[in-house]
């Protein structure tokens, strides 16, 4: 099992780890190129939302310890409405959809890993 720690938040999961969703990332951004099968998004997808929903409360514990007047406090928060719609939302009917989806998740986690790996 993989721990991390960032901001005094712990991220727990099997295979959550930071560098395993930066992967996750990049094989999503490039589904556009030759579309995958159905079955390879639907896989692509559930580990995209694993590590969104692993690395969600570690940018709540930054939101929370920052004076609510701050910038970096509205990004963050804006950024995990953002998040929690996409969780939300579904794939869709068509391949296209799907590939379009799995994109908007691969936004959401990038944008999460770069608060948690300190770039952002």
């Amino acid at each position: 099992m993989t721990a991390l720690e960032q901001g005094g938040a712990t991220v727990q999961g099997g295979g959550g780890g930071l560098a395993l969703a930066l992967e996750a990332t990049e094989q999503a951004f490039a589904c556009h190129a030759v579309l995958p099968t159905h079955q390879a998004l639907s896989a692509l997808e559930a580990r995209l939302r694993h590590h969104i929903r692993h690395l969600i409360p570690v940018v709540e514990a930054q939101a929370a310890a920052m004076d609510p007047e701050w910038t970096g406090h509205a990004i963050r928060r804006s950024l995990l409405a953002r998040a929690a719609q996409t969780l939300a939302q579904g794939p869709g009917d068509g391949l296209l959809s799907a590939a379009e989806h799995v994109c908007a998740l691969a936004r959401v986690c990038r944008a999460l890993l770069g608060h948690c790996s300190g770039t952002s």
